[in-house]
């Protein structure tokens, strides 16, 4: 008898609900096949050690075919890695900053370690011993959130569309790790940087921008002459520019997707202006065919790697640290704000983040100087303190006039306690 024979005896089931038979190997052991048809109507065959086991998977089957689940992968054969990138390149609605990242995470950490696997055999043990793996590699908080967001997605739509039998990221414990955020730049190097960009037009609105209203580099590179209104004062922030493979340097929408308008103070009205005598007088060339505020020494685009450069050249000649990134502009601001007691709501009117836990969590740090007033307000608190003696006597007559069933009134001095006429029976 064959590898492939099969038994004479055939069990008979309903019509639909498959059936189980045995088959017998070269080697003379029993195998308990059990044949059913999946959602799609394609015929799936397992093979068992028991007849238990048949008997229960075609159970599953059918309770799975009665609330529209697939019961077995459309490519079985399919590596996670080639799930992953099909996953990827089907989500149109990503953002490129968000796509490249994404792209990274399956590239440099996904497929070096699973990415061979076969897609319909990952178990949520599979995905934790990769988190560890990668946690033993010392990767930072954000890079592992990136990883699961990636398979959280993408293992979610697979289920959702019928691609996979199971979504093994519903049973996955997430790996937490403590961020520590950049924070601002301190007042005194912050002083500086602001004093060297002053001696230019350009760099000083750049950096007007970035360390005191607290836009996005990527908004300042996407504003537009018309985005200002000198009348009303205020300025529209309603793109940035991105680069996207394949397309350079682009317009896209801002972070949230949300347009706000901000107000203008007068003196920021006044460095805006300067700027902009200065591009049309002193630098033709920077007449940019999109009325760009910020472009580039042609007229075009910004590119994030030129403004690095001269972030890093204007960090030099301030005299301050080399590491301070373009980002901590924008906390230094809404820092600032924070500690001069502007409410967080307006604030995120500004900033245009949509939860406040965000803003506080990675935007909003104490200085030195905010914490140095709290220990002021904490001083005067101590002043307006009684002394021991004092306290004591305080002690000494209100138990004396409990004793005779006399309430004394909250916040009674010592004085005005021995002097009488504060009691209310």
């Amino acid at each position: 008898m064959t590898a492939r024979s099969a038994s004479a005896s055939k069990e008979k089931r309903a019509n639909g609900e498959g059936s189980v038979y045995t088959r017998i190997l070269k080697s003379g052991k029993k195998r308990y096949i059990a044949a059913a048809k999946d959602i799609n109507g394609k015929l799936c065959r397992k093979s068992f050690q028991k007849a238990s086991e048949a008997h229960d998977h075609l159970y599953k089957m059918k309770q799975d075919r009665l609330v529209g689940r697939n019961t077995f992968a459309v490519n079985p054969k399919m590596t996670v890695t080639e799930f992953l990138e099909a996953w990827l390149s089907n989500r149109a609605n990503l953002k490129p900053e968000t796509r490249r990242n994404y792209q990274g995470a399956i590239t440099n950490r996904i497929t070096p370690e699973i990415g061979k696997l076969r897609v319909a055999t990952i178990t949520a043990a599979t995905i934790e011993n990769l988190y560890q793996k990668l946690d033993a590699k010392n990767y930072k908080a954000g890079t592992l959130n990136v990883t699961h967001a990636v398979l959280s997605s993408a293992f979610a739509d697979g289920f959702r569309l019928n691609l996979l039998t199971h979504n093994p990221m519903e049973k996955v414990k997430k790996v937490t790790k403590r961020t520590t955020p950049t924070k601002h730049i301190p007042q005194s190097d912050a002083e500086r940087i602001y004093a060297y960009a002053t001696k230019d037009p350009f760099t000083h609105a750049r950096i007007e921008l970035g360390i005191y209203m607290g836009l996005r580099p990527g908004e300042i590179f996407g504003l537009k002459w018309e985005d200002i209104s000198y009348p009303s004062k205020t300025i529209t922030i309603e793109r940035q520019v991105q680069r996207v493979k394949g397309s350079g340097l682009v317009f896209q929408s801002v972070k949230t997707g949300d347009v706000r308008t901000i107000p203008l103070s007068d003196a920021q009205i006044v460095i805006l202006q300067r700027h902009q005598v200065n591009q049309m007088a002193l630098a033709p060339s920077l007449r940019s065919a999109e009325n760009l505020i910020f472009p580039n020494s042609c007229g075009n685009k910004m590119d994030p790697k030129r403004d690095h450069k001269s972030w890093k050249e204007l960090l030099k000649a301030a005299g301050v640290k080399s590491d301070y990134t373009r980002y901590q502009m924008r906390k230094t601001a809404f820092t600032n704000l924070a500690v001069s007691g502007v409410d967080l709501r307006t604030i995120m009117e500004i900033s245009g983040h949509k939860q406040v836990s965000t803003l506080i969590n990675s935007y909003v740090h104490p200085t030195s100087e905010s914490m140095r007033a709290a220990m002021d307000i904490q001083d005067q608190r101590r002043a307006q303190t009684p002394s021991i003696e004092a306290a004591e006597r305080m002690r000494i007559l209100r138990e004396a006039a409990e004793k005779h069933g006399v309430r004394v009134l909250e916040g009674i001095s010592l004085e005005q306690l021995q002097a009488g006429g504060h009691f209310n029976a």
